[in-house]
């Protein structure tokens, strides 16, 4: 594909990437154990497509299991997809994704009473994201739980997918003061939400943890270019980030020897 962005993992371990490529951008399923490689039907039209996510938790869908794409445009909807019940039948993973006739939905945020709701209108969703989540960057969904965030207003948003209901905070705290970009959780004896950040120079690593405080584990200071591609080895010691215009990709580990799941203790939270 062109134009890459970021992406997310399946639950059967490819890796599903994002085109930021406006009208002809589309998302493309890659495993990296056997080489296959197949544009998917995760998206119903070209997009500035940033990042993706799963719910395998949902009892109303098939397999339990939908599929949530998030969009870097002015009004870039946020979509969620449901394959059709027979792309489980194939006895192939690859076709779960690839296979016709399944549904697209678009999440619709309601101010007014803090519910969500889906809905089959792009341009009801395009409307909602123009209004309240312009240029969603980062995505996760962990224990019915999907998180996002919105770069243009600097905002992360937070919905109960069982409750349907959602909120919202800032993201500007601290050194955290650009726009949130792509975002990944690790699970330990800490629950911490990591952010990218774009938007100018500097751009650094920052952390969220359970209580919602915000702290910096990498500082991007010389680099004038956004980190991206944000990710962790599976026991979590190790993170992987890049910068982005400088095409290098960094590794980092704790000095203290903890995993990046684990306490913070020492760690310098940013001032209310």
């Amino acid at each position: 594909g062109n134009y890459e962005s970021g992406g997310g993992r399946t639950p059967w371990n490819t890796w599903v990437s994002c085109e930021e490529d406006g009208s002809v951008g589309r998302c493309h399923e890659v495993d990296p154990h056997t080489g296959y490689f197949s544009q998917v039907n995760v998206v119903a039209t070209g997009g500035n497509y940033e990042s993706f996510a799963y719910d395998d938790q949902d009892p109303t869908a098939p397999s339990n299991t939908r599929y949530f794409v998030t969009e870097d445009s002015s009004d870039g909807a946020l979509t969620r997809y449901t394959p059709h019940p027979d792309a489980y039948d194939t006895n192939s993973n690859y076709d779960i994704l690839n296979s016709p006739n399944g549904v697209y939905e678009y999440l619709i945020l309601n101010d007014n009473d803090m519910t969500f709701s889906w809905s089959t209108s792009l341009s009801a969703g395009r409307s909602s994201a123009s209004a309240i989540f312009p240029r969603s960057e980062g995505i996760d969904v962990h224990d019915r739980i999907l998180s996002f965030v919105a770069k243009r207003v600097q905002k992360l948003f937070t919905l109960d997918l069982e409750l349907e209901t959602w909120s919202v905070s800032s993201t500007a705290s601290g050194a955290f003061d650009l726009e949130p970009d792509q975002l990944a959780r690790v699970l330990g004896d800490g629950d911490i939400l990591y952010f990218c950040e774009d938007g100018g120079d500097d751009c650094d690593i920052h952390g969220r943890d359970q209580t919602g405080n915000y702290f910096t584990i990498v500082e991007g200071i010389g680099y004038s270019t956004e980190t991206t591609g944000l990710a962790f080895s599976p026991d979590a010691m190790f993170m992987y980030v890049a910068f982005q215009t400088d095409s290098n990709i960094y590794s980092f580990w704790r000095t203290d020897g903890l995993p990046f799941n684990g306490t913070v203790a020492d760690t310098k939270y940013h001032s209310a």
